[in-house]
């Protein structure tokens, strides 16, 4: 598992998401598929029925440890969308992390073919300034395209001033306006 993430001061997070497993139904299957056809020839074969465990282990082993080092790095994945930032971390051995200012973000866009349309999967693709962005694959990613935007809004209101403060700001020199305002109210 990942981390605990620490929050800038005023940052809220949003949600936090798990990318959809890759690579997990083949060794899966194939695990499956050997340890039956070992377990079917054992009541057939009696030579094979005496060593039935042995066999077993030797050939699940492959595909447990292909399902096992997948899942794990699988479940070290995660995204991390806060009020200010988002945030890509991972890796089994070597980590890494991704930091994107929302104020850096230009567009958000989920990219989908029909099949991932019909499972609810995609690509969330984020045009920067500094380049583009691919996370994914993602359940939902149209959902959280749009908590993308939403949290770009709120901080785009929030970094910018209001008619009022512009007006009524002392530190650029026209202090008179707002203080005639005032007197006439």
């Amino acid at each position: 598992m990942s981390r605990r993430r620490r929050l800038e001061d005023g940052e809220a997070l949003v949600i936090s998401v798990t990318p959809v497993p890759r690579g997990l139904l083949a060794p899966a299957a194939l695990l499956v598929l050997l340890d039956g056809g070992v377990v079917w020839l054992a009541m057939h074969w009696r030579f094979l029925h005496r060593y039935e465990p042995v066999a077993l282990i030797a050939v699940g082993l492959l595909p447990a440890l292909v399902l096992a080092t997948r899942s794990w790095r699988w479940r070290s994945h995660k995204i991390t969308l806060t009020t200010q930032r988002i945030i890509s971390e991972g890796g089994v051995l070597g980590r890494y992390s991704t930091e994107i200012y929302l104020g850096d973000v230009i567009t958000a866009r989920a990219d989908q073919s029909f099949t991932e349309r019909m499972r609810r999967r995609g690509m969330l693709t984020l045009e920067t300034t500094s380049g583009t962005v691919v996370l994914g694959p993602l359940r939902h990613p149209m959902a959280l395209r749009r908590l993308v935007d939403r949290c770009r809004r709120d901080l785009a209101r929030h970094e910018s001033r209001s008619w009022e403060e512009w007006f009524d700001d002392p530190s650029d020199g026209h202090d008179d306006g707002g203080d005639r305002r005032r007197r006439r109210r």
